[in-house]
């Protein structure tokens, strides 16, 4: 759990690791997913992405924008394959709930940014039903801007091994 005001450089305090961890393990297509990072909104999740394809260029990890606004049956037929998922949390659960190829049985990594944003914006039943649906050996990273109590509430949630 870090808190780290919105614009400070975090994004690859979390996508380094990230991208290691999945490297070393010599992750692929068959593994699934492997890291999952949920933002706010959709331009933050945009920005996300944008980094972590100019980082990973020569990676071959596959990495997925999931965000409302998006072409949901393209999504569904494609998330399958996603090692990385780059989503917000409305459009996750829905393919968490709707979504037949979806799977994260070898999830490695959750990263929550802006997990004030998250809650401020009235996604906190959202998170609980995704955190109760991810693995529970997974490494979380929450990020927030201010550690207020329903962070600390949120970290005793998703932080749970």
């Amino acid at each position: 759990m870090a808190a780290s005001r919105t614009g400070s450089g975090k994004t690859l305090s979390y996508l380094i690791p990230i991208i290691e961890r999945l490297y070393m393990k010599k992750w692929t297509v068959l593994d699934g997913l492997g890291a999952l990072i949920i933002l706010p909104t959709r331009e933050l999740a945009i920005q996300v992405f944008q980094v972590f394809n100019s980082i990973t260029e020569f990676h071959e990890l596959s990495v997925g924008l999931i965000i409302g606004g998006k072409d949901l049956e393209y999504e569904k037929k494609n998330i399958h394959i996603m090692n990385v998922l780059i989503c917000t949390p409305g459009r996750l659960l829905q393919h968490m709930e709707e979504s037949v190829g979806f799977s994260a049985d070898n999830l490695q990594i959750v990263v929550l940014d802006e997990a004030d944003m998250i809650l401020e914006m009235g996604f906190a039943n959202t998170l609980k039903a995704i955190m109760q649906n991810l693995p529970q050996g997974r490494q979380t990273m929450l990020f927030s801007a201010t550690l207020s109590k329903n962070i600390h509430e949120l970290g005793r949630l998703s932080l749970k091994v």
